[in-house]
């Protein structure tokens, strides 16, 4: 069960335009781990957030003939707008411009420097500005009619030579792949550290360049403000700076980073992979403080036309399908549709098929059935009969459910969500067709009391199963339906989900449609 701690972060988002489908698929599956952890017991702390310096913003901001600030400040209300029409329940957004970050990453800029870490020496190559990454030229792509040098992404590349800080990421290459072997869990999937080690660390690590001279939006350097702090000793510091680390109140950072019994879990997506799989252990190894539990690192969301692009014209605004389906509709389907292990394929064709057949015709339907049955064949009231009314049908649906419990609390445990929410319509299969075997509506007729009150006893508690582990997914459907068969916080606690008999002599509401059918 639970009773342990739990820190869950995404990635902070950069805030160099408006949120997208991606940046909602990686949030939703936070919010719903987060909330699936709390449900059996867990004590949890949620991080999300904005990355707000670099290159690009600054380009950006002097486009649209706006400071710095003001430009992130816009874009991170989009964000925080779009969470709360997705019903993101985090604990801190935190935004890589407020004064908490800028100091810890001052004092982080200082530790590193008095150990001996960081010098100051040239850098030299190709740049990205829109990737904010170096390259190489054996890494650069050539494009046929033309001699320009262009990132995989296909920007194209400059040139840049000036004075850098550097840290030395190269010191602590052998440290890097004992500890990966050591720890066969701290990235999932395993295919993500097969292109590390293949791509990047089997080709050995090279000292990290830590600042910039061509522009001065960020947090300068600590006695040399020619200098700002590059993005990523600035960006991944955000997930211990939003805990209070190295600050006056650091109650988070020690309640939950600096207990090593506490699960740190990061998502993101994969393009981000070696940043934190490779530079945050070294980074956080420099400091002597623990590393995360679980780097998740899952694909992207491409479309049945590919790779999602405004020319193509197939770019998924999350707001318009909120407005048109609702949050609960684009929750369920982003943790249940798309895989961690590979790249998703979203279309609205698989959308509202996905929404008809698991929460229309199943999940919804048995709620309004379940509630419509006990109204017609039992005043509304739950009657559990003596045991020796209960057939092989009632019997094995009520074996089942209870397996399903324990296997979907294995799930939460294991931060695969998809797999309990398969596992969950599953059991509502399972409850249809009882349904469909027992033929209460016979029952009826041949006034079979008993035998209609085992099976409204078995169904109304395979319901409420369902129920309680799909609110973390569908946060506003699954109160709808709590509020219909009437269930307290008593008869929805992971301490008593498996007892049924809590439902005995319970009295359901009037029911309502939850989720519509999409024509």
């Amino acid at each position: 069960m639970g009773n342990k701690k739990v820190y869950i972060t995404t990635p902070i988002y950069y805030a160099s335009g408006n949120p997208h489908i991606g940046h909602s698929y990686t949030t939703i599956l936070a919010d719903s781990l987060a909330r699936s952890k709390k449900l059996i017991g867990n004590d949890v702390f949620f991080l999300t957030g904005m990355d707000e310096h670099g290159q690009k913003i600054f380009e950006k901001a002097q486009k649209e003939n706006k400071q710095p600030q003001q430009f992130v400040d816009e874009i991170a209300n989009k964000f925080q707008q779009l969470w709360k029409d997705l019903d993101i329940n985090y604990n801190v957004f935190a935004r890589t411009t407020s004064k908490q970050h800028y100091d810890l990453v001052e004092k982080v800029f200082q530790i590193y420097t008095e150990k001996n870490f960081i010098y100051l020496d040239n850098w030299e190559g190709l740049y990205c500005v829109q990737c904010e990454e170096n390259y190489t030229k054996s890494q650069a792509v050539k494009h046929e009619d033309d001699n320009c040098l262009y990132c995989k992404v296909g920007h194209k590349l400059s040139y840049k030579k000036e004075q850098s800080y550097f840290l030395k990421i190269s010191q602590f290459e052998n440290w890097l792949k004992e500890y990966l072997i050591n720890h066969p869990t701290f990235i999932y999937p395993n295919n993500r550290l097969k292109e590390l080690n293949n791509n990047f660390i089997n080709q050995g690590l090279t000292d990290l360049s830590i600042s910039r001279t061509t522009y001065d939006w960020g947090i300068k350097v600590p006695n040399d403000d020619k200098h700002v702090v590059y993005v990523w000793i600035d960006a991944l510091m955000i997930y211990l700076s939003g805990l209070g680390y190295l600050s006056n109140d650091d109650k988070n950072y020690q309640h939950y980073w600096n207990d090593e019994s506490c699960e740190i879990v990061h998502l993101m997506s994969k393009e981000i992979t070696r940043f934190h799989c490779i530079y945050w252990p070294i980074m956080l190894e420099m400091l002597n403080i623990r590393k995360p539990t679980h780097i998740i690192s899952h694909g992207w969301i491409i479309t049945d036309k590919g790779k999602m692009s405004k020319s193509l014209g197939n770019v998924i605004d999350p707001f318009e399908y909120i407005q048109n389906y609702g949050s609960d509709a684009l929750r369920y389907f982003l943790v249940k549709e798309i895989s961690l292990e590979n790249d998703g394929v979203f279309s609205k064709d698989l959308f509202i098929n996905c929404f008809n057949n698991d929460l229309a015709n199943n999940y919804g339907n048995l709620v309004s059935r379940t509630i419509g049955m006990l109204t017609k064949y039992s005043n509304k009231v739950v009657n559990k009969p003596d045991d020796q009314y209960f057939d092989n049908n009632d019997n094995e649906l009520i074996s089942f459910a209870k397996a399903t419990i324990s296997k979907c609390v294995k799930h939460i445990n294991d931060n695969k969500l998809q797999q309990m929410i398969i596992d969950i319509m599953t059991l509502g299969d399972h409850a249809n067709k009882y349904i469909e075997d027992k033929k209460p509506w016979v029952l009826f007729k041949e006034n079979k009391t008993n035998e209609i009150n085992a099976f409204l006893y078995t169904l109304i508690n395979v319901v409420r199963i369902m129920t309680f582990f799909l609110s973390p997914i569908l946060t506003k459907g699954t109160k709808q339906a709590i509020s219909q068969l009437n269930l307290s916080n008593e008869q929805l606690s992971i301490n008593s989900i498996d007892k049924f008999e809590l439902l005995d002599k319970h009295t359901v509401n009037e029911s309502s449609p939850i989720y519509l059918r999409i024509k």
